[in-house]
C-alpha cells in the first residue's frame, strides 16, 4: 500500500500514537501474515447462504417446510440449550409451518415472489411485524408489562392502531409487509435488542428487567437479568465436536452436505454432533456459566468467561444470523446498531442511505438517524436481500401495480426519500461481481478508488485491528485491483471526527427525549398503580427518595411512577440528558452546536467522494472509504454476578460506536464485513462506506473483500 501511494506522489497520512503509526502503512511482515492467514485452531461451521438456499428451493431439491424446520430447530436449540437469548419471541412451529406451506405452493406453481421466497428470516422487536405479533415492545417493559404478547384472536377491535393494519387488525410496518408479503420470506421470530435501541452491548433489554418490576410490585425482591450472548465461542466449540468426516464435508460446503444436514436436523441436536457425551458436557458448561452461583476455581476473572457481548443494539439479529437460525435479519441502525453487532459476531451488517426504506411501523428512537437495514451471513447474501427489498414488485420489479420506486409508500414516512442522485452515483454501473468492461481487466475493482482517511487512525485503535485494516486495504489493491488513496486531515478533519461522538449523543438523546415523551401510561405504555408502587417499595430508610412523588398530584404521580419503572436505567439516562440539552439555557450551547458539527462533518465526508461527472479524474477524491467497524473487541459478560458487562461503564460503552457514528450522522450507506482472525474472542469487522445512494458500489466492494 505504501508503494502505491508513494508512486502517486501522495504522502502517508499524519500518524498519531504508536498504535496508529504501525496500523496502516508499516506492518512487520510476520505479523501481517499472522493476521492475514486464518489459523485452523478456530474454524466456524459453514453458514447456509441465501443464494444456495434459494437455488435449492427453486429447483425443488428442498422444500420451505424442511428448511424452516431446520431453522426452527436451530433457534430452539440456541434459546433453550445455548441460552443465547436472541429472540424476543420465537414463533411456534405451527405458525412457521403454515407460512412455509403457502410458500411451497407458490414455488410449485411457478409463482415465487422473489429470491427470498421461503427463506427463514427475523425482524427486530422494535419493528411491527403484522399479524405475527400484536405490537413491538422495543425491548422495553413500558410496552411489554409482564411479558404478555396477545395472539391475533385476543386483540380486541378497540386496541387496533389507526394506520396500516393487516387483515386481522394488527399493526404492520412497511418493511415487514415488503419482506414477508411481497418478497415471500418466512418469519421465524422477532429478535431482542437494547431497550429502544439504546445500547451497544445487548445488555439493556428492559423486558427481562420486568421480572424485577414484578418482584417489587408483588413484594418479592430481586430478579434475574439475562442479556443476549454472542454465539461465536459456542459455535467454535460445536465445530470442534464434529467428527473428521463432518469437518471434511463442512469444508467442502456442497449442496449435498446441506441437504443431508437440513433433512436430518433435530431440535435437540441441529448441528449434527455425533458424540452425545461431548455435547452434553458442552451444554452443562453453558448452564454453569449462565446460571452458576460461584466462579470456577482459578477462573474467577470475568474475562475468562465464554459469555461475550454480541454488540448492540441489534444484538438478537446478529446472534440469530451468526448462529444460523435466520438467513438474514432485518433491524435498525441509529449510530452503528447493525454494524457493530455484525463486527462482533462475524456477520455482515448493512445500513443503506438514510431514508432508503420507510420507517413506518418502526418504534422511534432518534428520527433523523434511525435507518432500516439488515444483518446477513455474507456480502452476497446482503446483496440479494438488498436487491429484493429495494425494488417494488419483487426481485425483478415486475409485479403489477408496482411503482418502480424503492419505497412504494414513501408518503407514509416523511423522511423516506430516494437518495440516488445521478451526480452522486460514484462510478458503479451495477457490475456487482463482473469484470470492468472499460479496462478489460479481470480485477473487479480496477475502476474503484478506495480512500484511507487518516482521521480515523485513532490513538486508541488496538494493534490487531490496525493490522487488519492494513491487510484489508492491501487485499483490495493486490487482489481486486482497487486504487488506494490516502485522505489527509486537511480533507477530512480529525477534530470534527473527535467531536462526532459527543454531537451524536446530544442529538440522539434530544430526539429520544421528544419521541419517548408519549409513553406515560395515559396515552401509551404500561399502567401502573402508583399507590401500590409507592407503599410496597417505600420504607423508613428510603422515604426521602419518594418525597417528590408524594408531593405531586395524582396525574403527575401516575406518569412519574410509570416512566420510572417502565424505562430502564440507560433509557432514563438518555431521556434526562436529552431533556437537559433541549432546555432554554443549553439549547444554543449544546443542541445547535451539535447540529453544526454534524453538518460540517457530513459535508467534509461528502466532498471527499467523487461523482459521476468527475469519475475519470484522478485528483484527491475517492469512490468509497475503508475504516474499521469498532475500536474494541467483544467484552466478557459476567452473567454469574448478574451485572452485565464486566468492567465497562456506560461512558466506555458509548465509545464503541466512535467509528460508525460519523457515517450515521451523514446518512451514508455502509457495510461491515468480517475479517477472519485466529481467535473467537477477537472478531474484527471492516467497514466500507460511500456517498448517499451508492449502495450497489458499497456491496460490490464488500463482495471483493469476501
Amino acid at each position: 500500500m505504501v508503494a502505491a501511494l508513494v508512486s502517486r506522489g501522495m504522502p502517508p497520512p499524519p500518524l498519531r500514537g504508536a498504535a496508529a503509526a504501525a496500523s496502516i502503512f508499516s506492518v512487520p511482515g510476520g505479523l501481517q501474515r499472522r493476521v492475514s492467514n486464518c489459523s485452523n485452531e478456530w474454524r466456524l461451521p459453514p453458514r447456509l447462504t441465501v443464494s444456495r438456499a434459494s437455488r435449492l428451493l427453486l429447483s425443488n431439491r428442498l422444500t420451505a417446510q424442511e428448511l424452516c424446520r431446520h431453522a426452527y430447530h436451530l433457534a430452539s436449540f440456541g434459546e433453550s440449550a445455548l441460552r443465547l437469548n436472541a429472540y424476543a419471541k420465537l414463533l411456534s412451529w405451527e405458525e412457521i409451518a403454515e407460512q412455509a406451506r403457502k410458500s411451497d405452493e407458490r414455488i410449485r406453481s411457478g409463482e415465487a415472489r422473489s429470491r427470498l421466497e421461503g427463506l427463514p428470516v427475523t425482524i427486530k422487536a422494535n419493528i411491527a411485524a403484522g399479524g405475527y405479533w400484536e405490537m413491538p415492545h422495543a425491548g422495553s417493559a413500558i410496552l411489554a408489562h409482564e411479558g404478555i404478547h396477545l395472539t391475533i384472536d385476543d386483540v380486541p377491535a378497540s386496541r387496533t392502531t389507526k394506520g396500516d393494519v393487516s387483515n386481522n387488525g394488527v399493526y404492520e410496518s412497511d418493511i415487514a409487509r415488503r419482506l414477508l408479503k411481497e418478497c415471500g420470506a418466512i418469519l421465524i421470530g422477532t429478535t431482542n435488542l437494547d431497550e429502544f435501541g439504546m445500547g451497544s452491548l445487548g445488555t439493556n433489554n428492559g423486558v427481562h428487567c420486568n421480572r424485577q418490576l414484578e418482584g417489587r410490585l408483588g413484594g418479592q425482591r430481586g430478579g434475574y437479568y439475562s442479556p443476549t450472548y454472542n454465539p461465536l465461542p459456542w459455535m467454535h466449540r460445536i465445530s470442534s465436536l464434529l467428527s473428521a468426516d463432518q469437518q471434511r464435508l463442512a469444508i467442502e460446503d456442497t449442496d449435498a452436505y446441506w441437504l443431508e444436514r437440513i433433512c436430518h436436523s433435530t431440535e435437540d441436536n441441529p448441528h449434527g454432533v455425533v458424540d452425545d457425551t461431548a455435547l452434553a458436557r458442552l451444554l452443562e458448561e453453558v448452564q454453569y456459566w449462565v446460571d452458576g452461583d460461584t466462579p470456577l476455581e482459578n477462573d474467577s476473572d470475568v474475562n475468562t468467561s465464554p459469555l461475550l457481548a454480541p454488540g448492540g443494539s441489534s444484538a438478537g439479529a446478529a446472534a440469530a444470523t451468526s448462529h444460523g437460525s435466520a438467513l438474514f435479519s432485518v433491524g435498525t441502525d441509529t449510530g452503528g446498531s447493525l454494524r457493530l453487532p455484525a463486527a462482533w459476531t462475524a456477520t455482515v451488517g448493512f445500513k443503506p442511505s438514510y431514508g432508503t426504506f420507510s420507517r413506518y411501523g418502526v418504534v422511534s428512537y432518534a428520527s433523523s438517524l434511525d435507518t432500516v437495514g439488515f444483518v446477513a451471513g455474507t456480502a452476497e447474501c446482503a446483496n440479494i436481500a438488498w436487491r429484493c427489498l429495494r425494488e417494488e414488485g419483487g426481485s425483478n420489479g415486475s409485479e403489477e401495480g408496482g411503482t418502480g420506486l424503492w419505497n412504494g409508500r414513501v408518503n407514509r414516512d416523511s423522511t423516506a426519500r430516494v437518495y440516488h442522485d445521478a451526480a452522486k452515483m460514484g462510478t458503479d454501473g451495477g457490475n456487482f461481481n463482473g469484470d470492468d468492461p472499460s479496462t478489460g481487466t479481470t480485477k473487479p475493482l480496477a475502476d474503484v478508488r478506495v480512500g484511507i482517511p487518516s482521521a480515523f487512525s485513532l490513538e486508541e485503535l488496538p494493534r490487531p485491528i490496525a493490522d487488519a485494516w492494513n491487510s484489508t486495504a492491501d487485499r483490495l489493491q493486490r487482489t481486486a485491483g482497487a486504487t488506494l488513496v490516502s485522505i489527509p486531515e486537511s480533507q477530512v478533519s480529525a477534530e470534527w471526527l473527535k467531536l462526532a461522538l459527543a454531537a451524536y449523543y446530544v442529538l440522539a438523546c434530544a430526539e429520544a427525549s421528544s419521541n419517548l415523551s408519549r409513553y406515560d401510561g395515559v396515552r401509551y405504555g404500561m399502567e401502573l398503580d402508583p399507590e401500590r408502587y409507592i407503599m410496597d417499595d417505600m420504607d423508613s430508610a428510603n422515604v426521602e427518595d419518594y418525597r417528590p412523588l408524594l408531593d405531586m398530584n395524582a396525574l403527575e404521580t401516575q406518569i412519574s411512577a410509570t416512566r420510572a419503572f417502565g424505562f430502564g436505567e440507560e433509557v432514563q439516562r438518555r431521556v434526562l440528558a436529552g431533556t437537559s440539552v433541549l432546555s432554554s439555557d443549553r439549547f444554543h450551547t449544546h443542541y445547535e452546536a451539535a447540529a453544526v458539527v454534524r453538518a460540517r462533518l457530513s459535508r467534509s465526508l461528502e466532498n471527499a467522494f467523487r461523482s459521476s461527472m468527475d469519475a475519470t479524474a484522478d485528483g484527491d477524491k475517492v469512490d468509497v472509504m475503508l475504516v474499521p467497524t469498532a475500536l474494541s473487541f467483544p467484552c466478557a459478560l459476567n452473567s454469574i454476578a448478574g451485572d452485565g458487562a464486566g468492567g465497562m461503564d456506560p461512558t466506555e460503552a458509548f465509545a464503541n460506536d466512535v467509528m460508525t457514528i460519523p457515517i450515521s450522522l451523514g446518512g451514508f450507506p455502509s457495510i461491515s464485513v468480517p475479517f477472519q482472525t485466529d481467535d473467537e474472542r477477537s472478531p474484527i469487522g471492516m467497514q466500507v462506506f460511500s456517498s448517499r445512494g451508492s449502495e450497489d458500489l458499497v456491496l460490490r466492494v464488500a463482495s471483493a473483500l469476501q
